[in-house]
């Protein structure tokens, strides 16, 4: 995880970078540099400006119109403690130095660095999962799926992507599709877990010993009656 946030942070040639920035953060920053000295603070790259960085928005025109370097800290505009730009040389630049951050620098102060997905500024691997997670809408049967034991397997179950036979012969047609535990009819997720004489047998056993009756219900419907359940 460490690792592919630094690289969200400092590659750029990378096509999961690329598509992480494009899809999941849009523009946005994962961090927020607090200036002190700006000694540890790109000028351009970093986001410390309130318009995020610099170079983001206003590409490398500023970095020519102000005279300083691509490798510029932040700490090339302070002075103790207040800002001190160079001469406004372009429009960009002027509104760049308009829109400064609210507070003052510190020349005596390290800078800070927030994690801006945690409210308490602090890296954590669950709060870097939920920035770049994908949200969507609840499901019917979200709350039969999450038991750690079983949760994977049932949750490609009842989204029809488990590998079963019928399945690989559409990628390979000299797959045979029979199940290979009767021998009677094709593997599909329905036969699979409750059409199939083999699967039958299991479960009458097991609902036997619990002392429950069999409902006769077909996959889809039985998932839509525990999900109501």
């Amino acid at each position: 995880m460490i690792r592919h946030i630094w690289n969200l942070v400092y590659s750029t040639n990378n096509l999961w970078t690329s598509w992480i920035h494009a899809y999941h953060l849009k523009g946005s920053s994962l961090w927020e540099h607090i200036i002190g000295s700006g000694l540890n603070t790109s000028l351009w790259f970093d986001n410390w400006h309130p318009d995020g960085p610099i170079y983001s928005k206003w590409s490398s025109c500023v970095i020519y119109d102000s005279g300083l370097s691509t490798n510029a800290k932040v700490n090339s505009i302070v002075l103790g403690d207040i800002w001190r730009w160079p001469v406004a040389m372009s429009i960009d630049l002027a509104e760049i130095k308009s829109h400064m951050p609210s507070y003052n620098p510190n020349s005596i102060l390290d800078d800070i660095i927030r994690w801006l997905p945690s409210p308490n500024g602090i890296y954590s691997a669950a709060s870097a999962i939920e920035s770049l997670r994908t949200h969507h809408s609840l499901v019917p049967w979200f709350n039969i799926v999450w038991f750690l034991q079983m949760g994977f397997i049932l949750w490609l179950a009842i989204k029809g992507s488990i590998s079963t036979l019928d399945r690989v012969q559409r990628y390979d047609p000299q797959v045979i599709a029979t199940c290979v535990l009767c021998n009677s009819q094709n593997e599909t997720h329905a036969h699979l877990f409750f059409d199939c004489l083999y699967s039958k047998d299991i479960w009458t056993q097991l609902l036997n010993k619990c002392g429950c009756t069999w409902i006769g219900l077909s996959w889809n419907d039985l998932i839509d009656w525990i999900s109501i359940h």
